[in-house]
């Protein structure tokens, strides 16, 4: 048997109601009130993982309206449907786990709760798609890769940036030292902003997935200083950009015994919704 949940959130009078019945708002929890204090023993509504860990659906909401304010001052016409991204949600109770079963997205790019939604659904094909590389090749092993540039300081000058990011990588993965032991890759661009001076700093974030023979001998290895020459090639300036390089490794303080956990744990960095 299946049980709905319909919840309207209302960050601006603090309350949430489902079902009819209201959910009030109490030190940062919502608490299940009148009927639902029978149906539900007053128990703290949550929608969590199947690892226990709470989603943090007000939080993104609070970020999202926020997002939306900001439009609307600016008389965007896109503020009214991202206003009302995920303002109702339906979720399905089986087995005693609430599932998220239907509500509207407004999919817009810079949406605060779509991007939250679309990490999560990265997150989990990407668990997939390593999983199935370790499948394929047991023995192969997982580094980080940190590649960048100087800064940008207009948003002219930081998308031409962009654009040399990506055909310097693209050259760098055909370099024939990079390409003889490399399997894989995932690959992200981050661009943070410096609060000092206003500029803009991208960079790439790559998960690369090697044979085992790369750490064999010095004819497979690449030591950081090589990367940071193949990667000065690859962008052709004067300069020698920093990058880190770092091998992913079995996180034994934190219980993960695997290689494969451990790259699914460092590749979470690549899907944030934000920073």
């Amino acid at each position: 048997m299946f049980i709905f949940f319909i919840c309207s959130l209302y960050f601006r009078c603090k309350s949430l109601w489902c079902q009819g019945y209201k959910l009030i708002e109490k030190d940062s929890q919502l608490l299940h009130v009148d009927k639902l204090e029978e149906l539900f023993m007053s128990e703290i509504f949550e929608d969590k993982t199947e690892n226990g860990k709470v989603r943090p659906w007000r939080e993104r909401k609070i970020e999202n309206v926020r997002y939306a304010e900001y439009l609307s001052i600016l008389e965007f016409k896109r503020a009214h449907d991202i206003k009302n991204c995920g303002e109702t949600l339906r979720f399905r109770k089986i087995n005693n786990q609430l599932k998220l079963y239907q509500t509207w997205f407004c999919q817009k790019r810079l949406c605060p709760l779509c991007n939250w939604r679309k990490s999560m659904k990265n997150s989990s094909q990407l668990k997939q798609i390593i999983a199935e590389a370790v499948a394929r090749e047991p023995k192969g092993r997982f580094l980080f890769l940190t590649l960048t540039v100087k800064n940008a300081h207009s948003a002219e000058e930081l998308k031409v940036s962009l654009r040399a990011l990506t055909k310097a990588f693209n050259k760098l993965t055909r370099y024939k030292k990079v390409t003889k032991n490399l399997l894989g890759y995932l690959r992200s661009t981050e661009i943070t902003v410096n609060e000092q001076d206003g500029s803009y700093n991208q960079h790439l974030h790559v998960l690369l997935f090697v044979k085992s023979s790369y750490f064999k001998n010095s004819n497979n290895y690449l030591a950081q200083a090589e990367w940071a020459k193949l990667w000065q090639k690859a962008l052709k300036v004067d300069y020698e950009p920093v990058v880190h390089v770092q091998a992913v490794k079995a996180n034994k303080r934190k219980g993960t015994d695997s290689l494969q956990a451990s790259a699914e744990e460092t590749a979470k960095y690549e899907v944030k919704s934000a920073d």
